[in-house]
């Protein structure tokens, strides 16, 4: 029961215990004992503040401690910072909610029968929810709320605020919001999410797009767990994310399996030198890839610069970046290129389903940028490339990689679940029990929880 039922059920009660012949006389005498001591109360909690915030102020040096005389200068001075002072720490309201259309919500979960279910959060904030649709309201404090969309269709219009903090979990993805307006709507049968947005913009994170797709007004993204691939269309034009391989885009390659150029990738241990630097005559971090070591510009005077290849992935235009890639030369592309384009070139042949040049590319990142993130990162990439591709063992090494080197990594609970679920399927239940127990004492609201759960049955 969340705090505006509380009070309506209160007032239900105070209702049935006022006697009926209570006359007019009584009644004003009693609301104004009662406003008086309201009042009372709030100059108390007033008074209390104020004497906290003064013996802050004394203990900067402050707060004015002179006798005799005022002085009028350090007096408003004073004043000003107290004013700071109490806006500083006044503490920010929890944000709460009304739930409409569905009156056997308890405990944050609502479900829509019959008809539409409605939240209302205090900031103006509603969420609507189709017939036959499931949410549950996870967590809510002062700047948003994270809830879990379990099955069907969610209209959010969320209202603009600074620092606000939304979002909505469907199955293994995460829409993350500040202040705009979309419909998104998950079928758990078929693992399938789709987004329309509206207004304002969201970054859609999952399994399919661990870095985070952007959308913008007008877009729509839809992403299916079971094909493995994620579209996004703006009007009438779709940028395939995942589908759009060709006869000739080969899928994640498994471990062990020769890369174009000879090139071999077996695992963590195999890497070659990680920590080598760039080849000499190199060209210098964040130039643009097209550019000739020696910084020269390879286009012509008042040539418009073409969008990066990050602008172009976080757009959907994947197969331009593969395309210049290729007409670069792709070799010197992964020796030679920024961590910006090694980065963006890895997430377009990914999304694009071209397993080859994402492992190609991937290896390159750790290879010359080991310390880095984005070099960190790829453990992890490379592990559920070569889990997907039917390497579960393999992808353990890569997970442990990973782990190592970024337990607090924002693949970390994902790295965690699927080394899980690999040391199942090659060492059996007992084998994975460990991982499991250590999967739920760091996340145990993860989306492998349930897999987890069940493994450490006895």
């Amino acid at each position: 029961m969340n705090e505006a039922e509380k009070l309506s059920r209160l007032a239900d009660l105070a209702r049935e215990g006022i006697p009926a012949d209570v006359d007019a006389a009584h009644d004003a005498a009693e609301r104004a004992r009662f406003v008086e001591a309201v009042n009372r109360g709030a100059a108390r909690r007033r008074e209390g503040d104020l004497a906290r915030v003064a013996s802050w102020l004394r203990s900067l040096g402050l707060w004015p401690l002179y006798a005799g005389r005022a002085r009028w200068g350090f007096a408003l001075a004073g004043a000003a910072a107290l004013a700071l002072a109490l806006v500083a720490l006044w503490p920010s309201r929890r944000l709460d909610y009304a739930v409409e259309g569905a009156p056997g919500a308890a405990g944050g979960y609502i479900a829509a029968a019959g008809e539409e279910a409605r939240l209302r959060f205090t900031d103006g904030t509603t969420v609507a929810l189709s017939p036959g649709s499931a949410l549950r309201v996870a967590e809510v404090d002062a700047v948003g709320a994270r809830m879990l969309l379990e099955d069907g269709r969610a209209s959010l219009r969320v209202t603009p605020r600074p620092k606000a903090r939304w979002s909505v979990e469907a199955g293994p993805f995460a829409v993350l919001v500040t202040g705009t307006a979309f419909d998104v709507s998950w079928t758990r049968g078929d693992g399938t999410l789709r987004v329309d947005l509206h207004e304002g913009s969201v970054t859609v994170r999952g399994p399919l797009a661990p870095d985070g797709l952007p959308l913008r007004a007008g877009q729509r993204l839809v992403a299916r767990m079971r094909e493995g691939d994620v579209q996004i269309s703006s009007g009438d034009a779709a940028s395939t994310v995942g589908s759009a391989a060709g006869p000739a885009q080969q899928g994640p390659s498994s471990a062990g399996a020769a890369l174009p150029g000879g090139e071999r990738n077996t695992g963590p241990g195999d890497e070659g030198d990680a920590g080598a630097a760039r080849p000499e005559g190199s060209r210098a971090e964040g130039a643009p890839a097209g550019l000739p070591p020696d910084g020269s510009a390879a286009e012509p005077d008042g040539a418009a610069a073409a969008p990066s290849w990050a602008k172009r992935v976080a757009e959907g235009d994947f197969r331009s970046v593969l395309a210049e890639a290729e007409q670069r030369g792709l070799g010197g592309v992964l020796d030679h290129g920024p961590l910006d384009d090694l980065v963006a070139l890895a997430d377009a042949a990914r999304y694009a389903r071209r397993g080859d040049v994402a492992q190609r590319a991937l290896t390159a990142t750790r290879k010359r940028f080991p310390g880095t993130s984005h070099g960190k990162a790829a453990a992890f990439l490379l592990g559920r490339m070569v889990d997907d591709g039917g390497s579960p063992g393999a992808a353990v090494a890569w997970y442990d990689a990973y782990l190592a080197e970024s337990p607090g990594g924002p693949f970390a609970a994902e790295a965690l679940g699927r080394k899980m679920v690999a040391v199942e399927r090659t060492g059996g239940r007992s084998a994975a029990r460990p991982v499991a127990e250590l999967y739920l004492k760091r996340h145990p609201r993860g989306a492998h929880a349930p897999v987890a759960r069940d493994l450490v049955k006895p």
